[in-house]
This record gives C-alpha cells, sequence and structure tokens, in this order.
C-alpha cells in the first residue's frame, strides 16, 4: 500500500473514532451544559505533512518535488468565528527551483512565518489568509498565503484535522502543502 494512502486511511480511521467519542454532557440538573464557545481561547496546532512544489529541477530538468515539512501554528480567537495567528513551517530538505527568470535558486530547508486571519463559518472548516515570508539562506521571499482547514474536536479540548495551504513566493514560485495536524485549545 502506497505511503500515501496509509495516511488517508489512518485519517479517515481517526475521524471515525473521533466521531464516536462525542458525547452530550449533562448538568447535574439533567440539561446540557452551556455552550462554550472559541471566543478567548488560544490553540497550539502541531502538523505533519508534506510540501509540494511543481518547479523544482533535478539534474537540469523540471520536477515535481515532494518535500516533508512540519508546522507549528498558534491562534487567538476574537470571537467564535475569526481568530488571528501565525503560522510555521520547516521544509526538512533542500531543493532547487528555478525562477521566471531562468534563474536556478537553492533553497536550503526554508522556514516559512505567515501572520494569518482566520475564518470558522461552521463547527469543522476554517479559512485562512495571510502575508509573510520564507527565509533561506541566500535568499527571502515575501509569501502569500491561503488555506483550509478541517478540524474534529475530541475530549479534553483536543482536536484533530487536515490542513491545505497554498503559498505564492513573490515573483519566484508556488507551492501547496497538507498536513495532518493535532491541536490542542485553551481559555
Amino acid at each position: 500500500m502506497p505511503k500515501k494512502s496509509f495516511f488517508l486511511f489512518l485519517f479517515l480511521g481517526m475521524i471515525s473514532w473521533a466521531s464516536g467519542q462525542e458525547t452530550s454532557p449533562t448538568h447535574p440538573s439533567g440539561h446540557p451544559p452551556a455552550h462554550h464557545g472559541l471566543k478567548g481561547a488560544n490553540r497550539l496546532t502541531i502538523g505533519l505533512g508534506h510540501t509540494h512544489v511543481s518547479q523544482g529541477k533535478v539534474d537540469g530538468d523540471t520536477k515535481w518535488l515532494t518535500l516533508p515539512s512540519w508546522s507549528i501554528n498558534y491562534d487567538h480567537w476574537i470571537n467564535d468565528k475569526w481568530a488571528i495567528g501565525v503560522q510555521s513551517d520547516l521544509i526538512l530538505e533542500s531543493f532547487v527551483i528555478e525562477s521566471h527568470g531562468n534563474e536556478l535558486i537553492e533553497r536550503k530547508f526554508p522556514f516559512t512565518v505567515v501572520p494569518v486571519a482566520i475564518y470558522k463559518p461552521g463547527k469543522h472548516f476554517s479559512f485562512l489568509g495571510g502575508v509573510g515570508g520564507e527565509f533561506a539562506k541566500g535568499h527571502n521571499f515575501v509569501t502569500t498565503r491561503l488555506g483550509v482547514e478541517y478540524g474534529l474536536h475530541l475530549p479534553k479540548d483536543w482536536e484533530v484535522g487536515i490542513a491545505a495551504v497554498w503559498d505564492n513566493k513573490w515573483d519566484y514560485y508556488n507551492s501547496w502543502g497538507l498536513a495532518f495536524t493535532f491541536s490542542k485549545i485553551w481559555p
């Protein structure tokens, strides 16, 4: 079984497990407790995924690169629908890209930091956007990020999810990332 299929089945299994774990606790009075929203909450997320680069250069040929990456994100919820945060990723390999001017640029373990705004219209999906930078020896790039997250709430304020982001490194290259995420939420 290919690695991607294995991780997809693992993620779907976690979703099934998490869905079965949801309970409706009741207050001693027999009524459900008051809803606790996200307003004022903080969230720390760790993600394990891959960043995909379509303009990679390998032995003089343009190749689609799939590069392992880690992410660490922090969010603060202003209200139940809006949050501000900082997303950071580290690509765990060096690679070469070809810029629009046919210049070859080596990216040595690039690290991206992007302040973001997050909008959560419902229970599971969140949409995000922001402008930040990708930093690596030799060249730093201004980066625009757009993304979507899907999360499932687990007991004790934990969350498991999946995130997809698209990054545009202005005038250089684009990448997109897909990650499995694990979050802790606290007041």
